[in-house]
């Protein structure tokens, strides 16, 4: 059940995010045109590369925001009477949601990616040479963070970005989920949640520095030990937190 809910959520993300995905290849191409016989980078150009990089942003940013939109109406505004009665369990809605979401993303990326590997198309900086270029960093990249530090760093930094990057999307349904409390100027008050805590948290990244500074330097591994635990922690009380007001604070009636 929880794939037909991707799928579901994924086709719905799409109608939307598709409009800048396209806009950004499409400007890929006319960027790229503009540039058979380039000797002056003139006015044309210039708007061209402009549009370009307003395209790419407005690609991630509108992956990444529709999924966040997405929870919120289909579970906090009158679609919710639809999506709280199907025959699914709270747990296989809020995965699917994730799911769909963190997919959404990463498929923004890679059609940023894919644009600007059209620019390069035809240059005398080949596609292939790029790939190559890429994969001789990350040769000697690899082996010397290795012999540095051993190869648990690898390992230690794919279990964090496991715990990491899920935690931005849970903290914005949690924010939305602890407003959707209120009886009144829910969005304003998820606002308000968001840039508080967010403040907050940097005041204490602040005063914790030297701390952190120290004990990296006495030791990376349990410096990165605690960063994973941290991670995991603040993604698993999101999640519990999300679930108990989906499942027992839900109010749609105001």
């Amino acid at each position: 059940m929880v794939g037909k809910l991707i799928k579901y959520e994924l086709m719905r993300i799409a109608r939307i995010a598709a409009v800048p995905a396209v806009a950004v290849l499409g400007l890929a191409v006319i960027f790229r045109i503009s540039l058979i016989g380039f000797t002056d980078f003139d006015a044309l150009r210039a708007v061209l590369l402009a549009f370009y990089i307003l395209a790419i942003v407005a690609t991630l940013v509108v992956c990444g925001w529709v999924g966040i939109v997405r929870f919120y109406r289909t579970l906090f505004t009158g679609e919710g009477y639809m999506t709280l009665s199907l025959p699914v369990t709270c747990d296989q809605l809020i995965i699917a949601k994730l799911i769909s979401s963190l997919i959404a993303v990463v498929c923004g990326i890679v059609v940023c990616i894919f644009s600007g590997i059209i620019l390069f198309l035809g240059q005398s900086i080949s596609v292939s040479m790029i790939v190559n270029e890429f994969l001789r960093f990350f040769g000697e990249f690899i082996p010397a963070l290795t012999e540095h530090y051993s190869a648990m760093i690898v390992v230690e930094y794919v279990l964090l970005a496991i715990t990491g990057i899920p935690q931005s999307m849970l903290i914005f349904y949690l924010v939305m989920s602890i407003a959707q409390l209120a009886n009144k100027n829910r969005v304003l008050i998820a606002v308000a949640l968001y840039f508080g805590g967010a403040f907050v948290l940097s005041t204490l990244s602040t005063m914790t520095d030297p701390l952190v500074y120290h004990m990296f330097k006495f030791s990376p591994h349990l410096y990165m030990w605690l960063l994973i635990a941290l991670s995991a922690v603040v993604d698993i009380a999101c999640y519990l937190a999300v679930r108990h007001i989906i499942k027992n604070k839900v109010n749609l009636l105001t």
